[in-house]
């Protein structure tokens, strides 16, 4: 499917990628409009803001480095079955993902490398049965509640639903891989995914359970999970001390 196709299809099945549901930032502008050949060559570096508090903005992430954490907006993408993305960037899989973020992908790695967070080791093939490794990080979301208007804060696992075992995805840290260099171009920004839950070798960050090999074992939990163009808060927490 090419980039053109899939973004017409995103915006006709509902995926919110329009300026009015998730605000777009210039930074984002030129990737959207990037040709596929040329796609994760030279990205640009992001433009990094300091904050009075000594917090640090890239594009719509924020930064707190006290905190350890990564806070930016989100949408719930889809309903579908068979969610193999977590988050998605506009021009990653927002069709089989459960959210998707106005986030160059490559930024989102500059951002955890500036939290302290180190890469580690990627799935070797896409649906590998051995658990990638890397630095744990806890992902949250929070949004209002459509039905009751109460302001909820969910692990985001509980937003998905286990078809092994009839229940929510189990609990678990979600691992930095990084995503890698080949043939001169950035691979996460070629997949155009933030993070995934079928193991991908091309991930930023990836499902640390062995349960990450093929795309029938996850899909929305629409008894918890709001409906797709949801706006959301995403957080992406560090769970271990940075490594000197």
């Amino acid at each position: 499917m090419t980039r053109h196709t899939l973004l017409a299809f995103c915006l006709a099945s509902g995926v919110a990628l329009a300026a009015d549901s998730l605000p777009m930032p210039a930074d984002l502008d030129h990737y959207l409009k990037t040709e596929d050949l040329d796609l994760g060559k030279n990205p640009p570096k992001p433009k990094i803001e300091k904050l009075a508090d000594g917090k640090v903005r890239i594009g719509v992430m924020t930064l707190d480095p006290a905190k350890r954490q990564i806070v930016m907006p989100g949408v719930i993408a889809t309903w579908e079955r068979n969610i193999e993305v977590l988050i998605a960037s506009p021009r990653g899989r927002g069709y089989e993902s459960l959210l998707v973020a106005p986030v160059r992908p490559f930024h989102f790695q500059v951002a955890l490398l500036a939290l302290g967070l180190n890469p580690g080791k990627p799935a070797e093939v896409v649906g590998s049965n051995k658990a990638p490794s890397g630095d744990p990080v806890v992902v949250y979301v929070d949004y209002e509640d459509p039905k009751t208007h109460a302001k909820k804060h969910v692990r985001v696992e509980e937003l998905l639903f286990d078809e092994q075992t009839k229940k929510p995805m189990k609990e678990h840290f979600w691992v930095f891989v990084g995503s890698r260099l080949f043939d001169g171009r950035y691979m996460g920004d070629v997949l155009g995914d933030l993070i995934v839950t079928m193991h991908h070798p091309d991930a930023i960050m990836d499902n640390s359970l062995v349960e990450g090999t093929n795309d029938y074992i996850y899909n929305v939990n629409d008894k918890v999970c709001p409906k797709p163009g949801t706006l959301v808060t995403i957080t992406i927490q560090a769970a271990a001390k940075p490594k000197p």
